[in-house]
């Protein structure tokens, strides 16, 4: 079972939405912390298809339901000061799908698994300015 990525984009908009209105601080420094434990947590995972796309060398998986989750990207970009989609080794992650640069599936998804770890880890380390 994948993480609420729907409850973490709801959040995302309303971070944004508060912070480009100078809206309450504090529940702007609460929805990022809320945001960041989710993201970090050691049970997070993406809820992805089982079945990925495996193409002229990369691995493309989309989320159940081909659901995408652009608002909740942007809360990343802007805290981990990348653009989208996040780059984390050889691994793209965007809003509507994470392609991953190995075009063998057993491999790709041992790079995702890893790089998810190291995207935490990133997000993690962003906590304390995030929240501030």
């Amino acid at each position: 079972m994948g993480a609420d990525l729907a409850g973490m984009e709801k959040m995302a908009g309303e971070h944004a939405e508060l912070k480009q209105a100078h809206g309450d601080d504090r529940r702007v420094a609460e929805l990022a912390a809320r945001i960041i434990e989710s993201l970090s947590s050691p049970d997070f995972s993406f809820p992805l298809r089982d079945e990925a796309l495996v193409s002229e060398g990369t691995t493309t998986y989309v989320y159940e339901g081909g659901v995408a989750y652009p608002k909740l990207y942007d809360f990343l970009s802007e805290i981990l000061h990348s653009p989208v989609p996040i780059v984390v080794n050889e691994v793209k992650f965007g809003p509507g799908e994470i392609i991953v640069g190995a075009g063998e599936k057993d491999m790709a998804d041992a790079e995702l698994r890893s790089a998810v770890k190291e995207l935490q880890k990133l997000v993690h380390g962003k906590k304390a300015k995030a929240t501030q």
